[in-house]
């Protein structure tokens, strides 16, 4: 799913999609109203996703993890399909590293079975429900609902960004969605 944001009506600019193929060559050429738009379409999503997974500043991790986009988008090699997956990647590598230097141990998790989201099985709160709901889950749990639900990314693509098969993340979003649900319903 596209994803695409108002450039808050500032002249000359125009919404950018980010897994448009001209949004990404703008990027690579260091077009400076393409990067402005871009960041103003990741920037709010990507700094939600930074705070729910435990970053402890939400907006000093938006800022390296855009620095290190600017800096590395001339070696990224996939497709403007691939460009959010890489960049949430890049911000879950920053969340890592601030939890390494604080010295805070990451969640082992198990391996499970299906994905209940792709089954159908399991219908979304609202965000301002889930959002509250989202503390009783585990690190990489609040991750991966994060990445499929906040991001809208696959469960291929979030494998991609959190370094785990298909499967562990079909797995580790099920019992989220399992413990979401309990939640719920009390």
């Amino acid at each position: 799913m596209p994803v695409t944001r108002s450039t808050h009506g500032r002249k000359g600019r125009h919404p950018v999609t980010i897994d448009d193929p001209a949004t990404l060559a703008l990027l690579r050429s260091n077009d400076q109203a393409a990067w402005a738009d871009f960041y103003d379409t990741v920037a709010p999503d990507l700094r939600a996703f930074i705070r729910r997974i435990g970053g402890k500043d939400p907006d000093d991790l938006l800022g390296e993890t855009m620095v290190q986009v600017v800096r590395d988008i001339g070696r990224f090699s996939g497709s403007a399909s691939e460009l959010r997956a890489w960049v949430y990647g890049i911000a879950r590598n920053r969340v890592i590293d601030e939890a390494r230097r604080r010295k805070v141990r990451p969640v082992e998790v198990e391996p499970g079975d299906s994905d209940p989201a792709a089954a159908g099985e399991f219908e979304m709160p609202d965000l301002a429900t889930l959002s509250g709901l989202l503390d009783s889950l585990t690190t990489e749990q609040k991750e991966v609902v994060w990445l499929r639900f906040g991001a809208d990314l696959s469960v291929e693509e979030t494998a991609k960004v959190v370094g785990k098969n298909p499967d562990a993340v079909a797995a580790l979003t099920m019992r989220a969605l399992k413990r979401l649900r309990a939640l719920a319903s009390r």
